[in-house]
């Protein structure tokens, strides 16, 4: 009888044993770097001025940063390892970047098509940061398959600038 309970006990402590070791043998979701950087083409010469950046990791962890209209871009939650970079700028829409803006001359068309409106002239605060015109690029580089992009990230602060033909 005491055989049993000493096989139970010590099997006890074997499954207790395998949980405590396995807890630490998956992937650390938490662990991650910041990287900062510049996104441009046509070897530095233009800023890509709108968009995306994208870092596919393992273990299917992924993060994202916006693209500035100066082309930078921060990312202080990449993934920890070998990441697939992907880089996506969004279309124009239809009637351009002004449209959006509410520019000056969309304004003062407006104005004679229209009765006066008392919100027309208030912008849309997020938008006030958006570029005038958006730098176009292949759709290749949005897809972490045919992007070609990659990167290996590692624990702590980074700069890693991304320069797109």
């Amino acid at each position: 009888m005491r055989f049993r309970h000493a096989a139970r006990a010590f099997g006890g402590l074997l499954l207790l044993a395998l949980l405590v070791l396995s807890v630490g043998c998956g992937p650390d979701y938490r662990a991650r770097g910041s990287v900062k950087g510049k996104v441009t083409v046509n070897n530095k010469k233009q800023n890509l001025t709108a968009g995306t950046v994208m870092f596919y990791g393992p273990n299917n962890i992924t993060a994202s940063a916006a693209i500035q209209p100066d082309g930078s871009y921060e990312m202080p939650d990449a993934p920890i390892g070998e990441v697939k970079v992907t880089v996506s700028v969004p279309a124009p829409p239809p009637g351009g970047m002004g449209r959006m803006k509410g520019s000056p001359a969309l304004k003062d068309k407006e104005k004679e098509e229209k009765p006066a409106d008392p919100g027309a002239d208030k912008r849309i605060a997020i938008m006030s940061n958006m570029p005038t015109n958006v730098v176009r690029i292949d759709d290749k580089y949005s897809k972490p398959d045919t992007s070609g992009l990659t990167y290996t990230v590692t624990k702590g602060e980074q700069k890693h600038d991304i320069d797109l033909p």
